[in-house]
């Protein structure tokens, strides 16, 4: 083989493993990305369920206060979120659509998730 084919090879071969692990680097960094968006969209559920069930008298404030954060906490997630701008506004926007029982039976999954998607 020539030295010169054996060098296109090599860097053939060089460029799709540098092309391949770009490719693994976006993809890792779009999950980041839903993972986080996701984790706002269930933060976001619970804190509109909470208001939700203080706002029907329910439960009171200091029982919701101390119930996200466990029920957070329980899937992993840092009750910290409920802080975030954009998990607060996103919650503003589910609550007028939640019925009497602090349920979204109004508007299906899809429909919620496209309601808070931009803001999230």
């Amino acid at each position: 083989m020539p030295f010169g084919l054996i060098i296109v090879v090599a860097s053939s071969a060089l460029v799709s493993e540098r092309t391949w692990a770009d490719d693994a680097s976006v993809a890792r960094k779009v999950a980041r990305i839903e993972l986080a968006r996701s984790i706002r969209s269930f933060a976001a559920s619970t804190l509109a369920n909470g208001q939700c069930l203080v706002k029907a008298g329910r439960l009171s404030q200091r029982q919701i206060n101390q119930a996200m954060p466990i029920a957070l906490r329980e899937m992993g997630i840092s009750p910290t979120v409920l802080t975030n701008p954009q998990v607060i506004k996103a919650a503003g926007m589910l609550q007028p659509e939640l019925d009497d029982d602090c349920g979204l039976t109004s508007m299906d999954a899809e429909q919620a998730r496209e309601l808070v998607n931009d803001e999230l």
